[in-house]
């Protein structure tokens, strides 16, 4: 491979990826670094084994459902998705593994778009990016892959809502992962999808790019492949399995992984109420393609559309604040930028003024939302006041509540109906031109707007 070294730069990772896909593992192992190939590999790199696949699964029994309904009218199936469940199985990390792929996708091949978004399984049970995003996703025709990697994913504490085996040990009880395996079983499942094989999950809807993705714990579980799986395995080609990554409600003081695809972080202010040390400068170099986007008024979870937390279960009445459409927002960013190169745009860091004597390390306006970050019609155009997190019994602590301005208030920034719906319309129209609102969720806002009206 000396000759690699000597061909114009242009022309190596072309010529490189082809001989690399003729000769396999063994020599992609040996490459040296080039654009486009491997610019971030500091270790021996492989092509990861196909894994073998069974289904569609039918049975015996039900399936995991890996995801909670949302409202009606919003849920994939309401926009004639199917959901297929197939097991995958094979040797990782020297080990035999066994475990299931959920997909989800259009029942109609040109409905679909080619984009699929990834993510390993929740240890709740969830497929969380695709369960919060799904009213977007579903309109854009995007598909969904859960891929239970872990073995917290198959057993939760023996809980049979949280974990597949306890739900079904007739289906899923000859299932076995070990920590070990989760990266690779990960590059596994990517490089079969990526490979549009015949008889393959997505056989007759061809992928073009695919991402991957995680919320709170499947993040931390992203973030471990970007950190060891991202540059150890390849495609046959050198290229990257995955094509970009989407992180929400991450965790820690560490900054997110740097990787050579476009990356986009998405921190609620419950993260930035802990700290901010995770912070890193945006960036749209080759090799470190990066954005984070703090959200104003967004808690850690979905309390919204979320019937793990049924109202009046928490000490405040629940945020109605909309998180399904943020999720939605990074992870459109981040497929158009991997799709076709359009460059997302760049958002200001939330406020800190680390004053704890109103609740938070976040500073607040003078209505008692947070400054700076990520806007939204809901606290530009305020009659509510967003606070996060809130309190009580179990993951109470991961939504935010929200309180009615006082009536003064009120009157002193609307003079009345027709100024409030004209300010949120204006308000709406700006935030989806510059990027920071889908205009699949245009319908949330209006239809809150109206909603106050009558109260």
């Amino acid at each position: 491979m000396d000759f690699a070294r000597r061909l114009p730069a242009l022309v190596r990772p072309v010529v490189v990826g082809l001989a690399a896909a003729l000769a396999g593992p063994a020599l992609l192992a040996t490459l040296p670094a080039s654009p486009g190939v491997a610019a971030t590999a500091v270790a021996p790199v492989a092509v990861p084994a196909l894994p073998t696949v069974e289904g569609p699964i039918a049975g015996p029994g039900p399936m995991f459902p890996g995801i909670r309904p949302g409202a009606a009218g919003t849920n994939l199936e309401d926009f004639d998705y199917v959901s297929e469940e197939y097991f995958v199985s094979g040797i990782a990390n020297g080990a035999p593994y066994k475990t299931r792929i959920l997909v989800r996708h259009p029942a109609k091949a040109r409905k679909f778009s080619g984009e699929v978004v990834a993510e390993p399984l929740h240890r709740g049970g969830n497929a969380l990016t695709c369960q919060f995003a799904h009213y977007g996703i579903a309109q854009r025709g995007h598909g969904c892959l859960e891929i239970a990697a872990r073995p917290i994913n198959l057993n939760n504490g023996n809980s049979p809502t949280s974990s597949l085996q306890p739900f079904n040990p007739a289906r899923y009880g000859d299932f076995q992962v070990s920590a070990s395996q989760s990266n690779e079983i990960i590059a596994q499942v990517g490089r079969l999808i990526r490979s549009n094989l015949p008889s393959g999950p997505f056989a007759h809807f061809p992928v073009r790019n695919l991402v991957l993705t995680g919320s709170s714990d499947s993040s931390a579980a992203t973030r471990s492949f970007m950190a060891g799986g991202h540059a150890s395995y390849r495609m046959p080609d050198g290229r990257p399995i995955y094509q970009g990554y989407f992180v929400g409600s991450t965790l820690g003081a560490a900054p997110v992984e740097q990787t050579d695809v476009p990356t986009i972080q998405m921190p609620t202010q419950f993260e930035v109420n802990s700290t901010d040390a995770y912070r890193r400068p945006d960036s749209d170099v080759p090799g470190n393609q990066f954005r984070l986007y703090e959200v104003a008024g967004m808690a850690h979870n979905d309390s919204r559309e979320n019937p793990a937390f049924p109202a009046g279960g928490c000490d405040h009445p629940l945020s109605q604040f909309p998180f399904g459409a943020m999720m939605f927002m990074g992870v459109q960013h981040l497929l158009d930028w991997v799709r076709d190169g359009t460059v997302p745009p760049h958002a200001a860091y939330l406020d800190v003024d680390d004053d704890l004597g109103d609740g938070t390390r976040v500073a607040l306006d003078r209505y008692g939302n947070a400054l700076g970050g990520v806007r939204t019609p809901y606290l530009e155009v305020p009659v509510s006041r967003y606070t996060v997190p809130n309190s009580g019994p179990g993951l109470c602590y991961q939504t935010g509540y929200q309180t009615p301005l006082p009536q003064a208030t009120i009157k002193s920034l609307y003079r009345n109906p027709g100024q409030y719906v004209s300010k949120v319309h204006k308000s709406l129209h700006e935030l989806v031109k510059q990027g920071w609102f889908p205009r699949e969720y245009a319908g949330y806002v209006t239809g809150d707007a109206k909603a106050f009206l009558r109260q």
